[in-house]
């Protein structure tokens, strides 16, 4: 005889939850009962709820809103690393709706920290670029772009709206790309960043440092983003 291992009432809670998202019961975007309905739905404390729902955000399958509730959290959009691709392109299969807001187009003198990045002397002229990228509607990232100068007034024109930087720089910039160096880490949204991608103060952020180069090894751009970790993830295939 096969007896079933004991469980704490909050789990017990989670787990009938996370049956009822995972079965398509509950679908991305359905507003969870609120703390008092399932408290007396299930017949336990409001702690016990809480709990419950605090285990599901953790496992990103809810997310929860200051003054709305929870809401079964959407699947996140992921990109592979095993190629060097734009967003557009990495997602096509995926059936996402991609598009982006300029939030800035301007030259500058390149600071220190970027010059260097770029293989340039500082105060050199670049071109910067800052857009708002939304996934199915929803804001996804926040780019900061630094293109050499040359790179820049190449595409002074172009809309990149509905299009990846790479495709723009190889269509009308007349570039074959090499190479990415990427960098990603987690940290907290600066209050402007939350501001953007409608986040709560203090929340995680996902950010990615890439520095695209030529076939020919010469850096042309910096792209500084900061992703909604909620939203998004990276994945990687490795082999040994």
């Amino acid at each position: 005889m096969v007896s079933e291992v004991p469980q704490s009432l909050h789990a017990r809670l989670r787990d009938a939850l996370r049956a009822s998202i995972l079965d398509g019961r509950l679908s991305p975007g359905d507003k969870l009962p609120s703390e008092s309905e399932l408290t007396g739905a299930y017949g336990v404390s409001r702690i016990t709820v809480r709990q419950a729902l605090a285990a599901l955000q953790t496992e990103g399958l809810i997310v929860k809103l200051h003054g709305k509730g929870a809401f079964v959290s959407q699947p996140k959009a992921a990109q592979s690393l095993n190629q060097l691709q734009g967003l557009n392109e990495a997602l096509a299969d995926d059936h996402h709706a991609l598009s982006s807001k300029r939030l800035q187009w301007r030259q500058l003198k390149a600071p220190a920290a970027i010059a260097r990045r770029l293989g340039l002397a500082a105060g050199a002229p670049i071109y910067h670029l800052q857009t708002l990228r939304y996934l199915d509607r929803q804001p996804l990232c926040i780019n900061d772009s630094y293109l050499v100068e040359s790179l820049g007034e190449r595409l002074a024109r172009v809309d990149f709206s509905q299009r990846d930087l790479i495709e723009v720089f190889e269509r009308e910039g007349g570039l074959a790309i090499g190479e990415a160096q990427i960098e990603i880490g987690a940290a907290v949204a600066r209050p402007q960043d939350a501001r953007l991608l409608k986040l709560a103060a203090g929340s995680a952020v996902l950010q990615v440092e890439r520095l695209l180069h030529t076939a020919g090894g010469e850096p042309v751009h910096l792209e500084n983003a900061v992703y909604r970790a909620d939203s998004f993830r990276y994945k990687l295939n490795l082999r040994r």
